[in-house]
């Protein structure tokens, strides 16, 4: 079954993403990413970018309503970065960033514009499973939070 909640509103695949795996993965992971931001280990909670349009989650410090990126569409009355009308410098950093693991979102927001979602999200989930163990992959981690497995 595909999740919709995971088109990420910048174009990622937040089935890919550290804060929406820490929580459903690996309570470590969560631990270290509340100590990183200074914030409670229940704040690190995310259930992907398209439930914040429908729920609002605004409790968390940095994620759901108030993640910059959800802050700054919403102000715009805009549900993804590609119906604005330039890429802001936050995004193009943010781009160059996961550039560098493979993600394109600037392809990727073409492609969930262009109707294709479930394709798109179907592709993801297969490009972000682990080789070895067969779990979802974060990333910007160089091997497995689940087997260990380095990834290429």
């Amino acid at each position: 079954m595909v999740n919709e909640d995971l088109v990420g509103r910048c174009g990622l695949y937040c089935g890919s993403c550290i804060f929406y795996r820490a929580e459903r993965d690996s309570e470590e992971l969560r631990k270290e990413i509340a100590k990183r931001n200074n914030c409670s280990i229940q704040d690190v909670s995310c259930q992907g970018c398209q439930s914040v349009l429908e729920d609002g989650w605004d409790s968390d410090d940095m994620w759901g309503k108030n993640c910059d990126v959800v802050k700054c569409l919403e102000s715009k009355g805009l549900e993804t970065c590609y119906e604005c009308e330039r890429y802001c410098e936050r995004f193009e950093e943010w781009y160059d960033d996961v550039l560098e693991y493979g993600e394109d979102l600037k392809e990727n927001l073409k492609r969930i514009d262009s109707d294709d979602v479930k394709e798109w999200l179907k592709e993801k989930r297969e490009k972000w499973s682990c080789p070895d163990c067969g779990n979802q992959l974060i990333i910007n981690l160089d091997k497995c939070h689940h087997c260990g497995e380095k990834i290429s």
